[in-house]
């Protein structure tokens, strides 16, 4: 072998091996696969139980469920049944629409969380049905699949064949008799490295492809291959609104069942594309005449279907709105049109406590709610500028997040003032809103705050349950004009893959601020609800707002 070959030789073995470290270091960064997502959680008005049932992200097929059920104060003891039902079918595996895994909770009356596990044995979309006994609610889910990318299978498939021409390279350059021959397979591998890092570096700037659940009607199809040409090539997902109605009877001081019918107010057929959204396919706000509020979450019971357990303190007419998102359109709030009517009876209604006054000079009252001291404080409500309005609940930052939120604050009005009949009254207001807080918004305060969810006054990481994004997260600024503002810890937004703080947390507040910027002047019936010791406080208030000077 003459000196001029052996250099040769010696320059293609030390290229394959600087293309095997390139491979070694790139193939971190390659893949583009859609995120495995968080964890499931949906809020169940099932009967007289008011649950929140989280279902843990499944990590890999066949693998274990972990389904936890969370109770609030009050909840009666029982046996809650658990199934998972399969509603795709899957070739070797069994048809769909018999359930493949059972289990049983039972419920001893102390609130907290219960847990169970069930096997999932194929990706696709899936029904979990709870029943107490009496009524069942279903809830639809999807389970990924472990899905490869296109540009991950070029990184991959690049440095497969940087890898196997490698040897060749060498041996043709050691063997051969016309070093030009060895250039064949050292070419083709230096090909394969620039495919393989090509893909990668493109891989960070590609969209992901529709995701089933979400944006699409999930089948085990386009869960197991989202990268599929048959999907729609489309950004624009949007769906026409959803009509309500509502079907059933209700007698003062006795429990009833309420059916509500969602109707797709273009092709009226049922919509049964409602998704999760803060935790709940239906956010159902009811108000009495005495101006008592309940935020009930409906349980599906099928195709557009859904039921709610009421039980009306008095008689009378009853102001309904709901809020949802269907999949790709967006949240609507919607109003039932004629309300329901409670017929009275002789049971004797519940007294109704009297709502904080706010607005002009009185900037602060207090109330005790269940044992604890609550202040509503707010700064100067004025038409067209944002108003801060300031819950602080206790003087311990023991808050537990309830439906993905520290807050939740509920709004209607302007009503005139004087009214008797507060639904009616809210029945026929122009502005009825939902806001959310997430805490104070001071970072400062956030001390020992780890890069995962394990924030400061928490016990250690949880897996916690899935946060959908807010329609409206205006209640995340602080106030720096309040005595006590900017205490406690802000509830942080999850990253890819993880979730939020669930009820178990107490570690929020006590200041709960909300900001919304209200459009017309008048009389404004708010309710502000948080969550401590598994009980879910909603105080209610009268705030005038004033008109502002003319533009």
């Amino acid at each position: 072998m003459t000196v001029a070959r052996a250099v040769r030789c010696r320059a293609l073995l030390v290229a394959g091996l600087l293309a095997l470290l390139v491979s070694a270091g790139m193939a971190s960064a390659s893949a583009d696969s859609a995120s495995a997502g968080g964890d499931i959680s949906v809020a169940q008005s099932l009967g007289d139980r008011e649950l929140t049932v989280v279902l843990r992200r499944v990590t890999s097929v066949p693998g274990p469920l972990r389904v936890d059920v969370v109770t609030h104060a009050g909840t009666a003891a029982g046996q809650l049944t658990i199934a998972a039902t399969p509603m795709g079918a899957v070739r070797d595996l069994s048809a769909p629409g018999a359930p493949t895994a059972e289990a049983v909770v039972e419920l001893d009356g102390t609130p907290g969380m219960y847990s169970t596990t069930l096997d999932m044995d194929r990706p696709g979309p899936w029904e979990l049905a709870i029943g107490d006994g009496v009524r069942v609610a279903r809830i639809p889910f999807v389970v990924p699949a472990q899905v490869t990318s296109p540009p991950e299978r070029l990184v991959y498939g690049g440095f497969l064949v940087a890898g196997v021409l490698l040897p060749v390279s060498v041996s043709v350059a050691m063997r051969a008799r016309r070093t030009a021959w060895a250039l064949l397979p050292a070419g083709g591998m230096v090909a394969g490295v620039a495919v393989s890092v090509t893909a990668a570096l493109l891989s960070v700037s590609l969209p992901l492809p529709p995701q089933p659940g979400s944006q699409l009607d999930p089948t085990v199809h386009n869960v197991t291959d989202p990268y599929s040409l048959n999907q729609p090539m489309i950004s624009d997902y949007s769906r026409p609104p959803v009509l309500l109605t509502v079907e059933g009877s209700a007698v003062a001081g006795r429990g009833s069942d309420f059916d509500l019918v969602l109707i797709d107010a273009a092709t009226g057929a049922l919509a049964d594309d409602i998704v999760v959204h803060d935790s709940a396919f239906v956010h159902l706000l009811v108000v009495g005449p005495n101006g008592g509020l309940s935020h009930l979450h409906p349980i599906r019971t099928g195709p557009g279907r859904y039921q709610v357990h009421l039980t009306a303190s008095q008689p009378g007419r009853y102001a309904l709105s709901a809020e949802l998102a269907r999949r790709g359109g967006g949240v609507q709030m919607i109003r039932a049109a004629t309300g329901v009517e409670v017929a009275p009876s002789d049971v004797v209604p519940q007294p109704t406590r009297e709502p904080l006054q706010l607005g002009g000079t009185g900037k602060s009252a207090s109330m005790v709610l269940d044992g604890s001291a609550i202040t509503v404080r707010t700064t100067e409500a004025v038409v067209g500028k944002p108003t801060t309005i300031t819950a602080e609940v206790g003087d311990t930052s023991d808050l537990q997040p309830w439906l993905g939120m520290v807050g939740h604050l509920v709004m209607a009005g302007p009503v005139p003032e004087g009214s008797v009949d507060i639904a009616a009254a809210v029945q026929n207001s122009p502005v009825w809103g939902h806001a959310h807080s997430m805490g104070p918004n001071s970072m400062h305060d956030m001390q020992g705050m780890s890069g995962g969810h394990d924030m400061s006054g928490m016990k250690g990481p949880h897996d916690m349950p899935g946060m959908s994004g807010a329609h409206d997260t205006s209640g995340t600024g602080g106030i720096p004009d309040l005595p006590g503002a900017g205490r406690g810890v802000m509830l942080m937004p999850p990253a890819n893959g993880e979730s939020p703080p669930d009820e178990t947390v107490a570690a929020f507040g006590p200041d709960v601020p909300f900001t919304f910027t209200f459009p017309v002047a008048g009389r404004y019936r708010l309710w502000i609800q948080v969550e401590r010791n598994y009980t879910v406080l909603t105080v209610p208030v009268v705030l005038d707002v004033a008109a502002g000077a003319r533009r």
